[in-house]
């Protein structure tokens, strides 16, 4: 009596098999074992049959005689094995048969079924053999209906082994301006290649892999550029990462927010910003001379602070109006501006009076700097009142101080500087030394 299986996946009724045997008597037994397993079983007794039952369609496993009437077999097996997917195959005979296909043949992964079949292990083989064809085809259509998902997602998504891609959705193909994955594979593309700043270490994809591990569990934006907009800003994108079955595979999910960026950007701006001038306002300079003060504390480097003043600002506005009087404070942050490096900040500490604020840079270099910032006040008239001046005080760090001990130190030279007579540039007291 042939055993039933007692667990053959669901997936398994919807495969064929092929068995090619001459024999009636053995076709007989081998097709009893196989059609519990398989919902079509296709029958061939011949070489000639067998080769046009693969042409009309490949089975998923197939059972062949070791000896054919027509022919040797081993033509037959290697290319079903050779095909994609390869086709399992069971090759059955006499031990003898069996052994003069396998010297004439290598095709690895070929399980044998020796004649006289032993019931039992015949009805295990194939449970397993059905077993797994059943369990990749649903691995393979899981496979097809997440790309299918994905690929209909407006979000860009990755499938990740480590530091390599596996797959692409069509969101990110066409942000990339390619057509298909095996594009992006065949130009020898990485993620890194989008990305508007410099990579993670080990490259994008093994860093996306990480972020499931992020004890933090952080938040994370990358900035991407569009090959197809060289001079536009780069997208912004919300970082979403999952852990998928599998060692070290993970799925990226990019969120577009760029306009949340923007819009976040706006309101930084709005808190962090003097809503005239635009340089960064009295808070915003607090937060900056507290951290630079604790880095020059920590590394022992030097930095400056320059407190400036413009000369005579009531006497503008009583003149030519208050409206003039802004134009004079935009026209004067502009200059300063373009007189500062890049990692110097401009604050307008209120009123008419500014703060920079200068890393890296000692008293003497204070000083210069507040020279250079005086001149470019001073020396061409303003469009919107005619000449106008500055007052400048320099102050450098000394250990140990607090933001507010530099800011006074720069507020005293400033005085100086206004009653010396104005438009032009003291630098702090020397630090008193202790009398014995």
């Amino acid at each position: 009596m042939t055993h039933q299986p007692s667990e053959t996946p669901a997936a398994s009724r919807r495969l064929t098999a092929l068995l090619v045997e001459p024999d009636p008597a053995v076709r007989d037994v081998l097709a009893e074992s196989l059609k519990p397993r398989f919902a079509v079983v296709l029958l061939a007794g011949t070489l000639a049959e067998a080769r046009e039952k693969v042409l009309a369609g490949q089975p998923d496993l197939a059972v062949v005689a070791a000896r054919l009437p027509d022919g040797p077999v081993a033509g037959l097996l290697a290319a079903m094995q050779g095909g994609r997917p390869p086709v399992p195959v069971f090759l059955a005979g006499t031990p003898e048969d069996v052994l003069a296909v396998l010297s004439t043949v290598a095709l690895p992964g070929l399980r044998c079924l020796v004649r006289p079949f032993a019931p039992k292990a015949l009805e295990e083989a194939l449970d397993e053999a059905a077993g797994d064809i059943a369990a990749r085809r649903f691995a393979d259509e899981g496979w097809q209906l997440v790309r299918h998902l994905l690929d209909e997602s407006p979000n860009p998504s990755a499938v990740l082994h480590g530091a390599e891609v596996a797959s692409l959705n069509q969101a990110f193909l066409r942000f990339m301006g390619l057509g298909s994955f095996g594009e992006f594979k065949a130009r020898g593309l990485i993620l890194d290649r989008f990305l508007a700043d410099p990579p993670p270490p080990g490259g994008l994809a093994a860093w996306a892999c990480r972020l499931p591990d992020d004890a933090l569990d952080r938040d994370h934006r990358l900035r991407l550029a569009r090959p197809d907009r060289p001079h536009s800003p780069p997208q912004v994108f919300q970082v979403g990462v999952t852990r998928l079955p599998g060692r070290n595979r993970c799925l990226l999910t990019l969120t577009d927010v760029t306009e949340l960026e923007l819009e976040r950007r706006e309101l930084l701006d709005l808190a962090n910003r003097d809503p005239l001038t635009k340089a960064l306002n009295r808070r915003k300079l607090g937060d900056v001379l507290a951290a630079e003060t604790a880095r020059s504390q920590r590394y022992a480097t030097p930095l400056a602070v320059v407190m400036l003043d413009i000369d005579h600002f009531k006497a503008i506005n009583d003149t030519y109006g208050h409206d003039v009087g802004d134009r004079v404070l935009m026209e004067l942050t502009a200059r300063l501006s373009a007189g500062l490096r890049q990692v110097d900040r401009l604050a307008r500490f209120g009123g008419e009076e500014f703060v920079v604020t200068a890393p890296g840079i000692d008293a003497k270099g204070a000083v210069e700097m507040a020279e250079r910032l005086r001149q470019a006040v001073a020396e061409t008239p303003f469009a919107a009142a005619g000449p106008v001046t500055a007052s400048f005080g320099a102050a450098a760090y000394r250990p140990h101080d607090r933001p507010e001990d530099l800011l006074k130190r720069a507020d005293e030279a400033l005085y100086r500087a206004k009653a010396g007579g104005r438009n032009r540039v003291e630098r702090e007291s020397p630090p008193q030394t202790e009398v014995r």
